[in-house]
């Protein structure tokens, strides 16, 4: 439960409540299970705060320091979190339905489960974040950097990723189905047994991602960079490789049927059958 004289100063105001933390950094901040619906709280500092259960629902958080802070169950629902830093911090289980994070800093941080359906990360810094099994249905991630975060068993159905950056991330399992992935860069991913069904990846930087046992039926990759990428026993079915470069890339026991190769570049290319394709 929450300290009742800390829930008390910071209600007072933010920059009390940032002046008192200056001077006793030591003190453990207890603001768990606190209802703090509607509150206004820019620029508060409440790093490494136990806001564990907290209603934040359509709280002002905009530019708050949250960085190793423990908001697990934390209802942050409409929340504005615009530019906040939560470098580090642990959102297990969080609901961030329709929150604004843009410009948020989620280096780090522990997502596990957390609802994000329909929120906004576009730019958002997401690098290494562990995002595995959240809910990130129709959210806008474009332009996030997503580097080397784990996004296994994750639902981005109809997510927007236009020139995300998930380079050697982990999205194993994950649902892709309809997403948009334009221009993206997903080199060294693992895609392993990941939904991809009408996906469209237009022009993505695709090498030696692993795509073993996915399922790309009737995803778009026009364009795509697939040199050295594992698409061992995936389904292909009328996928458009159209103009991408299959350089080095395997195809063992895929099925292409339907799959449109037309001014796709074959060279040293593994084809399901075994056999190696190089056209002049």
């Amino acid at each position: 439960m929450a300290n009742e004289e800390q829930l008390a100063k910071l209600r007072a105001g933010v920059d009390g409540w940032n002046q008192w933390r200056e001077s006793t950094t030591d003190e453990p901040i207890d603001l768990s299970r606190a209802n703090l619906s509607n509150a206004v709280l820019t620029g508060a500092n409440l790093s490494g705060a136990d806001l564990s259960r907290v209603n934040f629902i359509g709280a002002t958080l905009s530019a708050t320091n949250l960085a190793g802070a423990n908001l697990s169950n934390a209802d942050l629902s409409g929340a504005d979190v615009n530019k906040a830093d939560l470098t580090g911090a642990t959102l297990t289980g969080a609901n961030l339905l329709g929150a604004d994070l843009a410009e948020t800093i989620l280096s780090q941080a522990v997502m596990s489960g957390v609802n994000l359906n329909r929120s906004d990360l576009s730019n958002v810094n997401l690098s290494e974040c562990n995002l595995s099994k959240a809910s990130l249905i129709g959210v806008e991630m474009s332009r996030a950097d997503l580097t080397g975060a784990d996004l296994s068993g994750a639902n981005l159905k109809r997510a927007e990723l236009q020139r995300t950056k998930l380079v050697q991330a982990i999205l194993t399992g994950a649902n892709l189905e309809d997403a948009r992935l334009l221009s993206a860069v997903l080199s060294e991913a693992n895609l392993e047994k990941t939904n991809l069904k009408g996906a469209r990846l237009n022009r993505a930087n695709l090498a030696k991602a692993n795509f073993a046992s996915a399922n790309l039926q009737e995803a778009n990759l026009l364009g795509t960079n697939l040199v050295d990428a594992s698409l061992t026993a995936a389904h292909l079915y009328k996928v458009n490789f159209s103009g991408a470069d299959l350089t080095g890339t395997n195809f063992t026991d895929a099925d292409i049927e339907g799959a449109v190769l037309e001014g796709a570049t074959f060279q040293n290319t593994v084809m399901p059958d075994g056999t190696v394709r190089s056209d002049s």
